[in-house]
Formats: C-alpha cells, structure tokens, sequence
C-alpha cells in the first residue's frame, strides 16, 4: 500500500470520477484507475461500482475512505511539525525554465521577508522529494505533487531585421524549412518545442546553433547567424532592435508551477506563490502592450 495510491483513492472517492483525479494530480486516467485497481487487490475488496464509465463509491470504500482521510491528516500534521521544528523558513525550488521571473521574484520576496531562507536549483529532472516548489513546462507524470498554471505565453519568430523573413506579413513554412535554426540542447524544453512546431509545419529544422545559454543563443540571433523560436514573455526586453519577434502561428507555452504538497503548504510558501502569480501576471501584461 502506497502513500500515492491512498491520495489517488481519497481524491477520487471525493469527485467519483477518475478523470478528474488525474487532472488534479497531472496523471493520465490511466494511472489512477490501475493505482486504485491494485489497491483492491491488495485489500481484497472493491472499494468502487463501477458501470461502463462511471464510478460510485460502495460501502466498502466509504469505510476505507473516513479511515484513510483521518491517516493522511496525520501524516500532514506530522510533515507539518517537522518542517517547524527548527524553526527555519525555507522555499526549495526547483527551476527548470523561466529563469528571469523566478528569479525575479526570489529577489522581491527576499527583500519583503528576509528571515526566509531560499535555495534554488536547476533540474532538468527534479525530484519532488527534495524540493518544495517545481517549475517546469513538462509534466511530471511520475509524482504526485499537485500543480497550477503559471503562465501561458505565445513562442514567436525571432529573425534579424535584415532578414528577408522580418519583411514578410506572412511566414511560410517553405520559408523556414531553408533557414538555419538557433537552439537550446537536445535536453532542453525549448528545443522541444522546436522540433514540435517544425514538425506541425511539415519539416525538420536546420539546427546550426546550439548551447544551454540563452545570452548566447540571442547575440546569435543579432549577428545575423540564424533565426530562432522563443517564448515571448519569459523572453521579454532581451534583445536589441536588431532582432524583429513575428508570429507564426498559434502556438503556446504553458509553465505550471508544481507543490509538495496541496494538504499542508505554509504560510511563507503560500506568499511566495502569491507574489509568484502577481509577477507573472505583470510580465503578460507588459509583453501584450
């Protein structure tokens, strides 16, 4: 038996519906379903009715629910009391993209609550059992920490203004399939997302350029040395007026923000959080003017 099982178990016997569980814990349906199909194996009852693709919680699995709920709150009640027992305030983050607004952020929160401590990390593959807060744009389907959106913002073309590109209304794929690309590495989101769009359009791009330093990936692009797919607001005000941003399509990055836990989240985090939204919320904003 499974700490996640029983939180699949508990949230699904709230909503009776496992595809809502799955979106609250970024899981497929899947994931949940077979969770809790071995969960009854292993109590050697079913704890759901379940009829072509509904789910009602039996007298069995309200017994087992009123438990279960009471256990997990002494468990919070227990994280709780250790994560206060010295007496330090800390936020551990783990920061897979949006650098600059996080970073941003940490710099306010620091300055209105200086007795918190913040450590930061950049993973490419957090662990949620080490980190209070993740921020990425790639699910996690391998945890159970809850998630909310953070910011959802448009990717653009980034060209030289002396590119014929930046003088076009319309860029074609045709277009862009002849030019040479700049990117992140293979591991990296942005390159991801790269290869996703460029394969919608019906080609495969010339990478040229690569690097993790997106500095360097920008002085690039304002030498002339290839064109480029970036995020427009975490992106905002970074380059000079030798680069012209078009749009290509309809295409978006969403980041999630992802917590330890949706039961038991102190006050300094909630605040956090808050002043989070509000900074990205400001970004959005001045990029749409």
């Amino acid at each position: 038996m499974e700490l996640l099982q029983l939180k699949y178990f508990v949230d699904a016997a709230d909503t009776q519906n496992f595809s809502e569980t799955a979106k609250k814990f970024y899981v497929p349906p899947s994931a949940v379903s077979q969770s809790i199909k071995r969960l009854e194996k292993e109590l050697g009852a079913n704890l759901f009715t379940r009829q072509a693709n509904k789910i009602k919680l039996n007298k069995n699995g309200m017994i087992f629910a009123e438990s279960i709920r009471a256990a997990l709150s002494l468990i919070d009640e227990a994280e709780k009391s250790i994560t206060n027992a010295d007496g330090i305030k800390k936020i551990r983050l783990s920061i897979y993209i949006n650098r600059r607004i996080i970073m941003q952020t940490v710099e306010k929160f620091s300055r209105a609550y200086p007795d918190v401590d913040i450590v930061t990390k950049y993973l490419l593959s957090p662990d949620a059992e080490q980190v209070d807060l993740v921020i990425s744009d790639i699910p996690l389907w391998k945890t159970d920490m809850p998630c909310e959106e953070l910011l959802s913002e448009d990717i653009l073309l980034a060209v030289h203004r002396d590119n014929p590109l930046s003088k076009e209304d319309t860029v074609t794929a045709d277009a862009l399939a002849n030019e040479p690309f700049i990117c992140t590495n293979k591991d990296s989101s942005l390159y991801s997302i790269t290869q996703s769009i460029c394969d919608d359009l019906g080609f495969s791009p010339r990478i040229v350029i690569r690097s993790d330093d997106p500095y360097y990936i920008r002085k690039c692009i304002e030498l002339g040395l290839g064109i480029s797919l970036i995020p427009s607001v975490s992106w905002r005000g970074q380059f000079s007026d030798q680069v012209i941003l078009k749009k290509i399509g309809n295409y978006k990055r969403t980041t999630y923000v992802y917590k330890s836990s949706d039961r038991y989240i102190p006050e300094h985090i909630k605040k956090f959080l808050t002043l989070l939204h509000l900074e990205c919320e400001h970004e959005l904003s001045l990029t749409n003017k």
